[in-house]
């Protein structure tokens, strides 16, 4: 009776969940184009977590819905002659998965028996003329920017069978039929709570969740608002995205999940990353001058700085041909040329090139949309704007005449979540390396201009406070206004992405709708 996937605990809920189309299309590894990977295993987990028996498979290529229907049928009066009760029972479908599900309520015709619709229903469906005659307590779950599934009310008014609950939630994630692809709460939640027979919803907290709040800050009218896109992951699992706006102003284009932005000094950490994957090679050490590195700098100060002090910009470096600003390893001033050195030591060190790389470091991490730019490989690079003095938005091309190590990689949210996850968990550096890459180093504080004293490691920031550890940086580059924090003890992520550049030169207001989400999340993370 069981399906492929059994999430089996003691409970004596169970939920049947039936997935999307493409899945049945492409499998579960399979990659959408705008939406990416659909979080299958993800999904399960979540209503594993919450004490149900999951049961699940995947689909055979464009399986038939009636007939697959009737076999779900079948699982589901198994359970009820083993004594299940039927109010004890919950069939979730998303998109095909959820019209297979209507078909199993009209064939059921029980109504004890829990369902919920996500994202399925169309204006094209008829009621019993399709076969599909509502029966149980049904929730509906759809998204307001989705093209596809809408709501379900017009077939439940031409259902003739006996509805004792029905509840319709309308959501508005902005990322229209890709809501569904991921477990995000919005939809997972009240899925849980219909399962465990709360049909009209109340324990739903009335006070604003961190969805809600991120919700209201980005939707409110604002002559300047937000463009760009929005992602919070827990251990891998996707808790909020949304993207808002245009990937092209001049075309309307809409931003998508998946698109491709610069995002400027969170390059510095990918570049630390391949420095110190060449030192675990052997290929080179910290403490070393770089003149070993780069015999053909006739500087004097390349016999006294070495790549520790360019790796936590304590250098003093302020250009080539310039005498250095103090003795290196006694201040701190924040640089992009010694990123660049590095880049020129690794590619000694190496052999290959800086590009090269960066390529086969982005491609063992599965990181399809991050690229050096030199590749020209980047189709889903949206356009960056600059505001300007008269208010109007200019699109920007300079943004890769910034030095590529220290600011011009391209990525996406969703790559650099995974980032994170492969960073912080001990997947690309030893666990000693990895220390010395988020310690506090010496005399490595910054006077930064958004968040005051700020302690550097290796390419990245070291923030402690309210017993709250959190790594990142953020991002700058014409047209492009970047963030990513991580929070070692959730193994929380924050991405935001952002294509439009405003108010000019005062740093703090750039940054406005980002630090107001982090602080948002840090409040978040405190209260748990």
């Amino acid at each position: 009776m069981l399906l492929l996937h059994c999430f089996q605990t003691n409970a004596q809920n169970y939920i049947f969940f039936l997935h999307n189309r493409f899945i049945e299309d492409v499998g579960i590894n399979g990659v959408h184009p705008e939406y990416g990977t659909c979080e299958y295993d993800a999904i399960l987990k979540a209503f594993s977590k919450e004490g149900f028996t999951v049961l699940s498979e995947v689909r055979p290529y464009q399986t038939n819905a009636r007939t697959y229907a009737n076999k779900i049928v079948k699982q589901v009066d198994s359970l009820l002659k083993k004594g299940v009760k039927p109010s004890q029972i919950t069939v979730i479908g998303t998109s095909k998965g959820g019209y297979i599900a209507q078909y199993v309520s009209g064939t059921m015709n029980n109504p004890e028996l829990n369902f919920v619709f996500i994202g399925s229903c169309s204006d094209d469906d008829e009621g019993d003329g399709s076969g599909i005659n509502f029966c149980g307590n049904i929730l509906s779950i759809y998204e307001k920017t989705d093209d596809f599934g809408q709501s379900c009310a017009k077939t439940k008014s031409l259902s003739t069978l006996t509805v004792p609950h029905y509840k319709e939630i309308m959501l508005n994630t902005g990322i229209r039929h890709g809501y569904l692809y991921k477990a995000l709460p919005v939809w997972i939640k009240p899925a849980v709570q219909w399962a465990n027979r709360n049909y009209e919803l109340k324990d739903i907290s009335t006070k604003k969740n961190l969805t809600t709040r991120i919700d209201s800050l980005i939707e409110a009218k604002s002559e300047r608002p937000f463009n760009g896109i929005i992602i919070i992951s827990h251990n891998g699992e996707t808790e909020y995205a949304k993207s808002t706006g245009f990937s092209d102003l001049d075309k309307k284009a809409r931003l998508r999940l998946n698109e491709q932005f610069v995002v400027g000094s969170i390059s510095k950490q990918l570049t630390a990353v391949m420095v110190l994957q060449e030192f675990e090679k052997g290929h080179l050490k910290l403490d070393v001058p770089i003149c070993f590195y780069l015999p053909d700098l006739k500087q004097k100060w390349a016999d006294s700085v070495n790549i520790h002090h360019l790796l936590t910009h304590t250098h003093g470096i302020t250009a080539l041909d310039a005498p250095l600003a103090f003795t290196p390893g006694t201040r701190f001033q924040y640089s992009q040329l010694g990123f660049q050195l590095m880049a020129d030591i690794v590619e000694r060190t190496s052999k290959k090139s800086f590009a090269t790389l960066s390529d086969e470091l982005f491609r063992s991490c599965r990181m399809e949309n991050t690229i050096h730019p030199d590749f020209k490989q980047h189709p889903r690079l949206v356009n960056g704007y600059i505001e300007q003095a008269n208010g109007n938005l200019n699109r920007d091309t300079t943004a890769f005449m910034n030095y590529v190590a220290a600011g011009a990689f391209i990525s996406s949210v969703y790559d650099l979540v995974l980032w994170n996850i492969l960073l912080h968990n001990g997947k690309l550096l030893s666990e000693d390396t990895y220390s010395k890459m988020i310690s506090k180093h010496e005399n490595a504080i910054r006077q930064h201009p958004i968040f005051g004293p700020t302690d550097y490691g290796y390419g990245i920031t070291v923030k402690y406070d309210d017993s709250l550890l959190q790594l990142g940086h953020t991002g700058l580059a014409p047209g492009f206004v970047s963030m990513n924090f991580y929070f070692p003890a959730t193994k929380t992520s924050l991405v935001i992405l952002e294509n439009v550049d405003y108010y000019l030169n005062d740093l703090p207001k750039k940054f406005l709708y980002h630090l107001s989400i982090l602080e948002m999340l840090r409040e978040d993370l405190k209260a748990k």
